[in-house]
């Protein structure tokens, strides 16, 4: 195990206009799955548009807990909130989670640290998926296929063709630091479009980092760790079952509750 010099940061974000109930959904798993490791759990309030609400919802929360008021910032996503807290703790080594996203096993925060090691990033899930090609084989069937070219030829300008290997950051465990060092413009993720860009994107997270020489680390429920390589080797998001994910969030609900033949149009987008 890495050896931390301080503790590991949690960090969640409760968006507001999502409802309490997304909260009360992470809190539950939270507390069911042991992390296996002492950390700080962060608690990111964000669009709240009475602070009163922020008191409300912190009354519900039984854990000791830092909290991080984001509700005056624009809504820029989880990922200006993720940056705004990698700012405010840059020494501190962070798992960072979405709205929707909660553990799924035991030990999930002591699998992160066993692999965890100095230039690296690590992913509860990952994909391989490319936005560009996903509307240029005409994935979307309710679009016309004028539409679909023409989306995917402007999305081609921001990312790769498939293969394109990133870390989905619904759950992912970095230095904080490093996530500042990239300097990403936060003004400019007013649009949902962005964040799939800073995911996946030619200039986004991964790339950014396997730039700077990151190893890019996807970990499973069996405390293994995959090299980009590996990854379809995890059981993890569009894989199989899913048997060996760590964290669940919302799209890998989706693919656990479709159907065989959609199961199988999203394994073939995410991994080929």
């Amino acid at each position: 195990m890495f050896n931390f010099s301080s503790k590991p940061i949690v960090a969640y974000v409760a968006y507001e206009p999502f409802g309490i109930e997304y909260l009360n959904r992470f809190l539950d798993k939270y507390n069911q799955f042991s992390s296996g490791l002492d950390h700080d759990l962060l608690i990111c309030f964000k669009q709240f548009r009475d602070k009163n609400l922020i008191e409300d919802w912190k009354k519900k929360i039984s854990n000791p807990f830092i909290e991080f008021d984001d509700s005056n910032q624009p809504n820029d996503f989880d990922i200006g909130s993720y940056i705004r807290i990698a700012k405010a703790f840059p020494e501190r080594y962070t798992l960072f989670l979405d709205t929707h996203t909660r553990p799924n096993s035991d030990n999930w925060l002591k699998i992160f640290a066993n692999h965890y090691k100095p230039k690296s990033i690590l992913g509860a899930t990952a994909s391989y998926s490319s936005l560009s090609s996903q509307f240029l084989n005409l994935y979307y069937k309710q679009h016309t296929i004028f539409q679909q070219i023409r989306w995917g030829l402007n999305h081609l300008i921001n990312v790769q063709l498939f293969p394109n290997p990133h870390i989905r950051t619904t759950a992912f465990f970095i230095l904080a630091k490093d996530l500042v060092d990239l300097n990403f413009d936060i003004s400019g993720f007013t649009k949902k479009i962005a964040t799939n860009y800073f995911e996946g994107g030619r200039k986004g997270l991964s790339n950014k980092l396997k730039k700077n020489g990151f190893e890019l680390l996807l970990v499973n429920s069996d405390n293994n760790v995959f090299s980009v390589s590996q990854w379809p080797k995890s059981e993890t998001y569009c894989l199989d079952n899913q048997d060996k994910l760590l964290f669940i969030d919302n799209r890998t609900e989706e693919y656990k509750n479709s159907d065989e033949l959609t199961k199988k149009k999203m394994a073939k987008f995410t991994w080929g």
